[in-house]
């Protein structure tokens, strides 16, 4: 995959329907979730914060945090959730 483009997401803005739209226009530009609080992660709704469509493929989660024993976590979650 040519990286030359990335697309960091803007909070409210860019969400998931935007990364597959984005998908849409190229294949070869790196897309990243929202910015996840670790926390929120750990201890919220899994599936509704890092669900995304198999066609947004690859993407980065990308996540927030200052504790880290759950940053790993988050991390450890999300790549059993295909995200990374």
């Amino acid at each position: 995959m040519n990286r030359k483009v990335s697309v960091a997401p803007m909070m409210d803005c860019t969400d998931r329907h935007e990364r597959y739209f984005l998908r849409i226009i190229s294949k070869n530009t790196l897309l990243y979730t929202e910015m996840v609080v670790d926390e929120a992660i750990y201890r919220g709704d899994k599936k509704k914060l890092l669900e995304f469509n198999v066609r947004e493929k690859p993407v980065a989660l990308q996540l927030g945090g200052s504790t880290p024993k759950l940053l790993v976590e988050a991390t450890k979650i999300g790549e059993d959730l295909c995200l990374l």
